[in-house]
């Protein structure tokens, strides 16, 4: 047993409503220096439209939030019935001098992680040549509580995670594609908008109601590493438990079991990586706190090898019932291929779980 529990490092990591404010600017910010230099039509296009509504779903997120965010607050609930541009415009304006508040360097790092692994770019395209990695450095430059060897240590092991990682053949932005859903998962942070996206994806199992909020909150574990530090309510996505991954299954193992889940598990233990590596290390208790980091994902990885056995003898179960029954069972053969679809996206989310747990050591060298 160690002496610092999962919960206790969750709240060191924690963004306040001000900083996750903070966070959605400068990703805005890159995203529109990217839309603004891209020069073919069909690709400005399609990033225009994610930019509005990443914009659109920024909004709303501060909207619908029950924190007091001070003036910052209201400059941008103020441009809630506004043009796009005009919103964009104050988003971005609001980045720097947001960065800059963030006085703790744990917070600090923690936004850096998520701005390394946004990956927002859908429908085929990409960011521009060059415009990530000096918008990552202004970013970083905004943020000033980072050391100025803070970006290039956490791009580094990036690249390494995301090399190992093409190794297995898992593609990055198939896995942080859950970050790009709306504002993304991170839109759960201290009860932003928590109640109605946690019904939606809880309805993904075939739950209604309170039921859904419920489950659809514990398998996200409340949001990202960003959003209330892994989760809210005291649940947290990867250092205290995934909670609708395994509880769902073993319930009703014939339940859809959306791969959002798997996906938001393999999106996390990266940066949860990236900000174990820049954070604990200087923490007066670094090696309980890696040790507690390093015994959660093993609890993580084999919940998420425990669904796979479960996925794999439902999806034979089934099979072996449309043999018995009628090659034209519309519904039993969706049933399948979705399950099928959700045991590669279970089985990406072990192996990325695998690679981090592997990376991280259990003790740091002084």
């Amino acid at each position: 047993m160690t002496d610092v529990s999962a919960d206790q490092i969750a709240r060191e990591l924690r963004l306040s409503p001000e900083q996750m404010l903070a966070l959605r600017a400068l990703q805005a910010r890159m995203l529109r220096s990217d839309w603004e230099q891209e020069r073919k039509d069909d690709a400005r296009n399609k990033k225009q439209d994610r930019l509005q509504r990443f914009v659109t779903a920024t909004i709303e997120e501060v909207h619908t939030s029950d924190a007091a965010l001070s003036p910052f607050y209201e400059e941008v609930t103020a441009t809630a019935h506004k043009h796009f541009l005009d919103q964009l415009n104050v988003l971005t304006t609001l980045a720097s001098p947001l960065a800059e508040k963030v006085r703790a360097r744990s917070a600090a790092v923690v936004i850096l992680a998520e701005l390394i692994t946004f990956s927002p770019w859908t429908d085929g395209t990409t960011w521009g040549s060059g415009v990530r990695k000096t918008e990552l450095l202004t970013a970083a430059n905004d943020l000033t509580a980072l050391r100025s060897t803070d970006l290039d240590a956490m791009a580094q092991e990036f690249e390494s995670l995301m090399k190992a990682l093409r190794r297995k053949s898992i593609k990055w932005g198939r896995v942080a594609a859950v970050s790009a859903l709306g504002v993304g998962a991170g839109a759960l942070t201290a009860g932003w908008a928590a109640a109605p996206i946690g019904a939606a994806i809880g309805g993904t199992m075939g739950l209604t109601g309170a039921a859904a909020v419920s489950a659809g909150l514990a398998m996200l574990g409340g949001g990202s590493l960003a959003a209330g530090g892994f989760g809210v309510a005291g649940g947290t996505l990867l250092l205290t438990g995934v909670g609708g991954l395994a509880g769902a299954g073993v319930a009703a193992a014939g339940v859809r079991y959306s791969p959002l889940g798997s996906q938001a598990i393999a999106s996390e233990a990266v940066k949860l990586d990236l900000v174990a590596r820049m954070v604990l290390v200087d923490a007066p208790d670094r090696d309980e706190k890696m040790r507690r980091v390093v015994e959660s994902l093993q609890e993580r990885l084999n919940e998420v090898t425990d669904r796979i056995g479960l996925l794999v003898e439902t999806i034979n179960t089934l099979k072996q019932e449309k043999a018995a029954t009628s090659a034209e069972n519309t519904e039993l053969r969706a049933r399948v291929r979705d399950l099928e679809a959700e045991l590669i996206e279970t089985k990406q989310a072990q192996t990325t779980l695998e690679l981090v747990r592997e990376r991280l050591p259990e003790k740091i060298s002084a």
